[in-house]
């Protein structure tokens, strides 16, 4: 009897640790591999690059960004439309020598019960000014993801000293 107990125990410790994906009725799913995750790693990854269209393809038409602020159901100019947004990265981009280096990644998706989605990434970013001094900052954004595969907003916290030194 206690070797049978054992063999449960063992083959359930072994399913339970394969498993890339945790679902619970209450409170849905968390995954860190997928086709929503592959979504928000090529958006970070094209912003840390540069690469415009393709940091722009990941989003929505109708996307906002909230940087640093708490998005707001009443005050509907607090977020950025993506291209508008890009213009701003564009122009601190100018003043880096090179692109963001990228370490210390996490990625999930939460699914809800309800099917919605939300994206969440963890990257410590570093660049070089043009004087050659280096920065770092440590970003956590949070993504809403539509049906249709895209990004419909972001909320990006951040501590901006190192950002605004960039000048």
């Amino acid at each position: 009897m206690k070797k049978l107990l054992l063999c449960i125990l063992v083959s359930a410790s072994l399913i339970a640790c394969t498993s890339k994906e945790t679902k619970t009725e209450k409170t849905g799913t968390v995954t860190t591999s997928g086709p929503d995750v592959d979504l928000i790693k090529k958006s970070i990854t094209a912003f840390a690059n540069g690469d415009w269209a393709t940091y722009a393809s990941t989003y929505a038409d109708t996307a906002k960004s909230y940087h640093n602020i708490w998005p707001s159901n009443t005050d509907s100019t607090v977020g950025v439309k993506i291209p508008a947004l890009i213009e701003v990265f564009k122009k601190q981009r100018e003043l880096m020598d090179g692109k963001l280096t990228m370490g210390g990644t996490i990625y999930e998706v939460v699914t809800m019960p309800d099917g919605s989605k939300y994206g969440h990434v963890w990257v410590d970013f570093t660049w070089k000014n043009k004087k050659g001094e280096v920065s770092k900052t440590v970003l956590f954004d949070s993504y809403g993801i539509n049906k249709d595969g895209k990004i419909s907003f972001e909320w990006p916290i951040y501590d901006t000293k190192d950002v605004v030194n960039l000048k």
